[in-house]
Order: structure tokens, then C-alpha cells, then sequence
């Protein structure tokens, strides 16, 4: 597996990681801006990794603390090009494919539970909130 990252931004400590990529880490280009669901090319500033960052939200209409979901993936420059040329029409298995093959920074929210912050490298699927 390529390595990715620095300390900083792809360091071991998820929590860490997570506060350091959440307010430091560049966009480059917004692929996705909608109220419930937002894909965003990033980079860090101390080492140039980029990066996918996925917002996801699913609204329940009933109660608030609606589930929501975010997931940092490394990228290769090459799938920086990619993804960038693509916009809008991102397609999403792709991203989920990226993500499912590499550790990636999770933030999951599940509505009526904790929140957990873990690097994961289990299956990731991404779809549209709502």
C-alpha cells in the first residue's frame, strides 16, 4: 500500500487527526455543495497529501440529531485530476472504492448514538443524504 500523509494529518491518533484535518487541511475544489451531502478535494499544508473529504446527512424528520457521517480519504494525484475533471458528476462507487481499499479518517453519528471517530478500512459506501 502507497504511504500517505504526515503526523499531522494522517498520524495515528484519530481524534488528532480528525481536529487537524477538519481546520487546517486546504479545499482545492468543491465537487459537491448541497445541504445534506458535500464531497470536497483537500490538502494538507504541511505536506501536500491530498485528500476527499465526504459530508453526509440523513435528516429523519423526527426529533433532530440526524445521522451524519464524514470520511477522509487519501488521494493520489492522478485521482486528484480525475475527480476534480469529473465536478458534480462525481461518481460516488468510485469514491466508495478509494475509500474502501486505504485507511480512511470516519467520523459516524449515527442518529440515536455516539459518535465515534476511528481510522477505518472497512467497506464504504457513499450515497446522497437527505
Amino acid at each position: 500500500m502507497t504511504e500517505f500523509g504526515c503526523a499531522r494529518c494522517y498520524g495515528e491518533d484519530a481524534l488528532t487527526a480528525l481536529a487537524f484535518c477538519t481546520t487546517r487541511l486546504r479545499e482545492t475544489h468543491r465537487l459537491v455543495r448541497q445541504s445534506h451531502f458535500g464531497i470536497s478535494l483537500r490538502e494538507c499544508p504541511e505536506c501536500g497529501q491530498a485528500f476527499v473529504a465526504i459530508f453526509t446527512e440523513f435528516v429523519d424528520w423526527t426529533g433532530g440529531e440526524d445521522a451524519q457521517y464524514f470520511d477522509i480519504v487519501p488521494l493520489t494525484r492522478t485521482e486528484v485530476t480525475s475527480l476534480a475533471a469529473q465536478g458534480s458528476r462525481v461518481d460516488l462507487a468510485t469514491l466508495g472504492a478509494l475509500g474502501s481499499v486505504r485507511r480512511r479518517l470516519s467520523s459516524a453519528w449515527p442518529t440515536g448514538a455516539d459518535k465515534t471517530i476511528a481510522w477505518r478500512t472497512d467497506s464504504l459506501s457513499v450515497r446522497e443524504g437527505y
